[in-house]
Order: structure tokens, then C-alpha cells, then sequence
């Protein structure tokens, strides 16, 4: 089998965000533009899931979790095996999100510098993906879960004004360090609900409150944040990312289409894409639900977004009528499914095997969510996702 040429257009620090800027002709869609490995390994040695998905243009990636990023031996290294043998992209489950950046209160909340922020969370990540050349996806900049004590405390007492403050400072703060470095954020997570808009956040108060510029409601605030984050890295993808909105036509569905089209198109919000989480059951995944989420990603396509599936994983539960085999059709369908659409180049799996899922934690009776069993063998499903990245 021929292997692409890879040309590298980065040059890394083994530690540290900062860099110089990409050349404007760089696609940062092609999975052959990455950066070189650290250690000078070779990450196309050994023939995983990723040869077949560079080879198509396309990234399949996965998770490295809190027990990974603390001890990159854990599991006697069969977890890190996993991940640099079959997967050029990675996101951190929870070491980025705010409360592990900004655990601290700054001095000035409303004045965040990078001084404030936990850099060095950043730096291991983005010196393991760079070291075996996988796409860096950030995770996450703004939400209302997993924040710092300090905010929670606080933030019900801000004005809108102070919210606007305390979230572009941190934003551009954060942003700046990874400029380049990071390739894509989920700049906003989880921000609505089935007919709706989120509420009882720590930002509600954006919605009934106007900044000292007249600014007001969710749309205004949403639509900063990604200004924000453009303004302080031109050149990263940035996502609006949320679960339950993948099939389309639902209520969920239908009112994140019509918000992340009117973010972009009447707040100019620079909006890339949409991360579609896709935390799915194993008699949910039929093939009517799978073209449904086909249709979605046509149709967010129509309007110039990116769909990327996020955090794939289909768990199985006690009482549940489908099967191992079952679960490798449904994989190898959402892969084909969404890898055959050009505005899908990503698919992250969000767990590297069953022994470190979160499913078992958060869903009674239930887990065998990963390709990988608890053993870190390759399950059918595995074998599922190969079929269809062979077969694009």
C-alpha cells in the first residue's frame, strides 16, 4: 500500500504554545500537513486507523483522559499504544476545560492575562499530539459546566458588562498562547436545549442585561466569543460544539442550525463549523437515524459550515437488543456516513478503549462504548471504522 508524502509546515517547541505563524497557502484540512514528530519517530510505522484516514483526507482521532495525561504509562502503556498507533487527532476529556486552566481567581477577573492561566496543561497536550503528529482539537473555551470554584461563586453577582470583560480577556488570553498551536477549539459547549437556549448558566446574565455598549441577549454574547477567539488566533478552526443535535429535524436540531446561521450570518460571528458530540445507544443508531445525521451535515454544509463528529461513542446497556456485531454495523455507518460528505474531515472517538470510558460512570448497565475492549483488543467495532475508512 503507497503512503502520502508528508510535508510539515510547523516547527514545534518541545514545551510551550507560542510559535511563528503558518504560511497563508497551507490547507489546515489536509491530515498530511502536520507537524514532524518531536522524538524524530515515524507515527506511519505501524498501520493503524489513521493510515487509512490520512490516506482519504480525513483525521479519526481520540481522547486522552486525566489518567493518560497524569501518568502517560498507565495501563502499562497499552493506552498510549492505542493512541499514537491509531490516531492522528486528539482533544484532552477534561484537562482544558476552565477549571483546570483557571483554578485560581486572578488578580483582575476582569483583565485575565496568561500568567493566570494553568499553561502547562496546554503544553503537555500539545507536546504528546505534536511528538506522534496528530490535529489538536481544544476543549473547550466557554461553558457552563466544570468551572472554577471561584467563578461560581462569584459570577451571579457580575453585570453583564463584567462577563463580556472577564470572557475576552481569558478568551483572547488563551487564545494567543495556542496561536497555531491548536488547530481547532469548541469555542462555546453545550449552550441550548431541546426549544432553547440554556439558562441558570453563570453568563445568564448577557440575556436580560446590555453591556455599556448596548450589547444584549445570547446571540450578541455568543457571536463575541468567537470574535474573540479569532481575534486572538487567526489561523484555528472554531466550533460551536453540543449533543442530542446530530439527527436532523428534531427540536434540538433545528434551533442549533437556525443559531449557528444566524450567529454567522447576522452577527458575522467567524463560526467554522459545528461539533456533532454523537454519545449514541446501540439500538439508537439505525440506519434511518444514521442518514439523518447525514442530512444534517448536508445541510449545515449548504451554509458553509464544517460538521465534525466530536466525542463518538456507542454504548450498549443491559436490556439493550443490540450486539457487538451490531455495534460494528452502526460504526462502520456513522464513518461512511459522515466521512462521504466533504465538510467532514474529523472524527473523534471519545475513548481509547472500554477500561477508561466514561460511560460506565454516568449510565448504569451500560459500557463496551470503544473500539477497544477492556483488555485494549480491538473489539468488532473496530474493525467497523477500518472497513469504511478502507472502503471511502
Amino acid at each position: 500500500m503507497s503512503f502520502k508524502k508528508t510535508v510539515f509546515f510547523f516547527s514545534f517547541l518541545i514545551f510551550g504554545c507560542s510559535g511563528d505563524s503558518v504560511n497563508d497557502s497551507v490547507d489546515e484540512n489536509d491530515p498530511n500537513n502536520v507537524s514532524e514528530p518531536i522524538d524524530g519517530s515515524d507515527p506511519n510505522l505501524e498501520v493503524g486507523l489513521k493510515t487509512y484516514a490520512a490516506e482519504k483526507g480525513k483525521y479519526i482521532g481520540n481522547l486522552m483522559r486525566n489518567g493518560m495525561f497524569d501518568n502517560p504509562q498507565v495501563n502499562n502503556g497499552s493506552t498510549d499504544n492505542i493512541l499514537k498507533t491509531e490516531y492522528n487527532a486528539l482533544v484532552l476529556g477534561n484537562k482544558m476545560k476552565m477549571s483546570n486552566l483557571l483554578p485560581s481567581r486572578p488578580i483582575d477577573p476582569f483583565a485575565v492575562n496568561i500568567n493566570d492561566i494553568n499553561t502547562y496543561n496546554i503544553d503537555l497536550f500539545v507536546n504528546y499530539a505534536n511528538s506522534h503528529a496528530m490535529r489538536k482539537r481544544g476543549h473547550v473555551m466557554i461553558w457552563y459546566k466544570q468551572i472554577p470554584n471561584w467563578l461560581e461563586n462569584e459570577a451571579p453577582s457580575w453585570s453583564a458588562q463584567q462577563v463580556y470583560d472577564f470572557s475576552k480577556s481569558y478568551i483572547l488570553a488563551l487564545s494567543a498562547y495556542c496561536n497555531d498551536k491548536i488547530d481547532e477549539w469548541d469555542v462555546i459547549n453545550e449552550a441550548i436545549v431541546n426549544n432553547g437556549y440554556r439558562t441558570n448558566t453563570w453568563y445568564d446574565v448577557v440575556n436580560t442585561q446590555a453591556t455599556n455598549d448596548g450589547s444584549i441577549g445570547f446571540d450578541a454574547y455568543f457571536s463575541n466569543l468567537f470574535k474573540w477567539a479569532r481575534q486572538g488566533d487567526p489561523n484555528a478552526a472554531l466550533f460551536y460544539n453540543d449533543f442530542n443535535i446530530e439527527p436532523f429535524g428534531t427540536s434540538k436540531n433545528n434551533f442549533m442550525r437556525s443559531l449557528v446561521k444566524r450567529l454567522k450570518q447576522d452577527h458575522n460571528a467567524p463560526i467554522d463549523g459545528v461539533g456533532l458530540q454523537s454519545h449514541f445507544t446501540i439500538d439508537q443508531v439505525s440506519s434511518f437515524f444514521v442518514s439523518k445525521i447525514g442530512q444534517t451535515i448536508d445541510d449545515l454544509a449548504e451554509s458553509g459550515f464544517t460538521a465534525n463528529i466530536t466525542e463518538l461513542d456507542i454504548r450498549i446497556c443491559e436490556g439493550d437488543n443490540g450486539t457487538l456485531e451490531d455495534q460494528k454495523e452502526a460504526y462502520k455507518n456513522i464513518v461512511a456516513t459522515a466521512f462521504s460528505r466533504d465538510n467532514c474531515n474529523t472524527i473523534l472517538l471519545w475513548g481509547s478503549s472500554d477500561n477508561d470510558s466514561w460511560i460506565p460512570g454516568h449510565y448504569d448497565g451500560c459500557g463496551q462504548a470503544t473500539p477497544h475492549d477492556e483488555n485494549f483488543e480491538k473489539k468488532p467495532a473496530y474493525y467497523g471504522i477500518e472497513e469504511a475508512l478502507m472502503e471511502l
